[in-house]
């Protein structure tokens, strides 16, 4: 006779509620899709009316905004890690405990804030090194001082919105991404133009109105969390904490490959748009304008993501795996789903997309083939991002990091720069070359993450039931 130590599993569709789930994932990604839309429209408005103003112009925030928001993004990577500390307390039943990681996860912020402005204080010579126009550099200068200005803001916006979001709050970023839109729409139109007595900046005044944006998303969300009652709860700003080496250790030991990973995805775009810079301005605004765009259709999978994050993070935290990995499974499903639809709606209608930036009839046909191309890798870009986003909700993030590397930096970078710039397998692509080595890269970063998602979210399970725990759904 045999003595089972485990249960017999129920059938997948008994355990688990897949309309409920999905209705939870959603939830959480709508308003963080919303957020997401209105951080890329921020993007699209310095696009279109800097291409709108010149060809020089459009080229120059190109620049700037490649050297700028990569090193941006990075330190938001790093502050993301307060999302999972969060979550993971959160579903513990641990509030109190937030509050105190999230005032060391704020001391951390200025300093790397801090770090950057003296990196952006001194981007002259990659600039110089880039050999370009000289039009397009004294652009691409301006706006990264503009970008400057805001540094301080955007790195305390980061962390309370990572700190709202693992409490499982994402309405708040929704209403203040709406209210920076607008904003940065008519700062754009100030600062580029020289309305109400100001100097004429052109694309230069981009980066300048970014920077006033990230001041109004701070003071927004900052208001928020003085005056919400569950954030008041977790004692963030009870009292004034000064800095811990411990407490700060704990954010970069999990924030620090979070933010090299998106370093690396960022600023592959960015290196991308570097290298072609030196073919013109006409080919850089036309890859310009396919980047802004995939920028937006971005969003969706990433938004879904960070639901992911979300879900499982709370799942582990009340030590529920098969819960988390269900989310898992549920939210890499809907992202998939609706990168098919993006892919059919950009393939269709590329044309009328690229009308909505430029009306220079070269720039278009530049960014309509590039677009038909890198519409493709929607679907691998869709799995790539939500088997990250997953994998935070486990603090699996030094694999997730190695893993990039190898796909972006030893596989795609190489061979794009192969395929665009040289004649050693094809005659040189250009710009297409580099979309191309795009498709690779993403699908096997896919891939790869995926399979370590799987792995992970097994043992964690596997472990459940060692410690001879399990959950009935």
């Amino acid at each position: 006779m045999t003595t089972l130590t485990q249960p017999i599993a129920s059938p997948l569709s008994t355990r688990h509620n897949y309309l409920g789930e999905l209705a939870a994932i959603i939830k959480l990604a709508f308003p963080m899709l919303v957020t997401q839309l209105g951080v890329s429209a921020v993007g699209f408005i310095d696009t279109m009316m800097a291409g709108h103003y010149s060809n020089t112009a459009l080229a120059g925030a190109a620049v700037g905004a490649s050297i700028g928001f990569p090193c941006i993004i990075a330190l938001n990577g790093v502050m993301m890690a307060v999302t999972p500390i969060t979550a993971q307390l959160t579903g513990a039943g641990k509030l109190a405990e937030t509050g105190p990681k999230v005032k060391q996860a704020l001391w951390l912020g200025l300093v790397l804030a801090a770090l950057l402005f003296a990196v952006f204080g001194h981007t002259d010579t990659v600039l110089r090194m880039m050999k370009l126009d000289s039009g397009v550099v004294s652009v691409a200068k301006g706006y990264i001082a503009g970008l400057s200005l805001g540094l301080p803001a955007v790195a305390g916006y980061f962390v309370l919105k990572s700190f709202v979001e693992g409490l499982g709050d994402t309405k708040p970023q929704m209403v203040i991404s709406v209210i920076t839109v607008a904003f940065n729409y008519v700062a754009n139109d100030i600062l580029i133009h020289g309305k109400w007595g100001l100097p004429e900046l052109g694309g230069a005044g981009c980066g300048y109105a970014s920077g006033l944006t990230f001041w109004v998303s701070f003071i927004c969300i900052l208001g928020y969390t003085l005056v919400n009652e569950k954030c008041r709860k977790t004692g963030v700003f009870s009292a004034l904490s000064l800095p811990s080496a411990k407490g700060i250790m704990e954010i970069l030991q999990l924030g620090l490959p979070i933010g090299a990973t998106i370093f690396m995805e960022c600023s592959i775009f960015a290196c991308i748009t570097l290298f072609i810079g030196v073919l013109g301005p006409l080919i850089v605004g036309g890859h310009q304008i396919t980047l802004n765009y995939s920028g937006l259709v971005f969003a969706f999978p990433l938004s879904i993501g960070m639901s992911i994050t979300i879900r499982a993070g709370h799942a582990i935290g009340r030590k529920d795996p098969e819960a988390a990995r269900f989310a898992c499974i549920m939210g890499c499903a809907l992202a998939v789903g609706i990168s098919l639809l993006t892919l059919a709606f950009t393939r269709l209608f590329s044309h009328e997309i690229v009308a909505v930036y430029t009306k220079d009839p070269e720039v278009s046909a530049i960014a309509v083939s590039l677009l038909k191309i890198g519409a493709l890798y929607q679907v691998s870009d869709a799995i790539m991002t939500t088997s990250q986003g997953a994998l935070r909700g486990y603090k699996d993030a030094n694999m997730t990091l190695l893993l990039t590397f190898t796909a972006y930096w030893v596989i795609t970078l190489p061979l794009g720069y192969v395929l665009a710039m040289t004649d050693l397998v094809v005659p040189a692509l250009g710009a297409k070359g580099f979309w191309l080595s795009l498709i690779a890269g993403l699908t096997i970063s896919g891939l790869l993450l995926s399979s370590r998602l799987y792995r992970v979210s097994g043992k964690h399970i596997k472990k459940q039931f060692r410690d001879g725990g399990h959950h009935r759904f």
